[in-house]
């Protein structure tokens, strides 16, 4: 009886893995957005949000790598050793750069990446997780190189020097480093990245439906 139960749950969960997927997208492009938005035409409000997105798009480079280890490892480290840790780095990032918008997408982003630890999936799921992992890791590489080498012909649109001061940015900037010194570039490269993610996981969505 417990492995028949077993079954018919995980096929539940292969029944919805289009709408997990498509949820993760639409996520995924409201982020993209944000930082679309600030890129282009920040308002007087808007120094502490971009600081927070410079921070989220650095602390990724943390939470990169967290697909491809929960694919590959045992449910029981993912659940008690993972999670736990990658918590910690959240937590944190969340007190270095203020607001809860870390602690909001890691709950997020974890629990869409560990719903296949709970559950027993078959091996089309488990090899999707593993390459759209793969492809997260190398996009964001492959991104932050460009950004870094290009950051001085990267157009800075609504955060030029003159933008920024008018909006205090250097008051709400606690730290330095190129994508926080240079918020453009923090900017240019979480649009770009959230939004493949995006159409990666439409992609996959459509190769992994029943």
């Amino acid at each position: 009886m417990k492995l028949k139960s077993e079954r018919h749950t995980a096929s539940i969960l292969e029944k919805y893995n289009s709408q997990f997927e498509y949820a993760e997208a639409l996520m995924l492009f409201l982020i993209a957005f944000q930082y679309f938005q600030l890129w282009v035409s920040p308002d007087s409000d808007s120094a502490s949000k971009i600081f927070q997105l410079a921070g989220l798009i650095a602390f990724e480079f943390i939470m990169v790598h967290s697909g491809v280890f929960m694919s590959v490892m045992p449910k029981k480290i993912s659940l008690y050793v993972l999670v736990p840790v990658y918590g910690l780095f959240a937590l944190a990032f969340n007190q270095i750069i203020g607001g809860n918008a870390i602690l909001v997408i890691y709950l997020i982003t974890i629990f869409n990446r560990m719903r296949f630890a709970f559950f027993n999936v078959n091996e089309v799921l488990k090899s999707s997780l593993m390459l759209k992992s793969i492809i997260a890791v190398s996009i964001y590489f492959v991104l932050i190189l460009v950004v870094a080498f290009s950051s001085n012909i990267l157009p800075q649109m609504g955060l030029s020097a003159e933008n920024l001061r008018a909006i205090n940015y250097e008051e709400a900037k606690k730290h330095g480093g190129l994508f926080l010194d240079q918020p453009h570039t923090s900017m240019c490269m979480g649009f770009l990245y959230y939004a493949f993610l995006g159409l990666i996981s439409i992609r996959l969505s459509r190769r992994t439906k029943p």
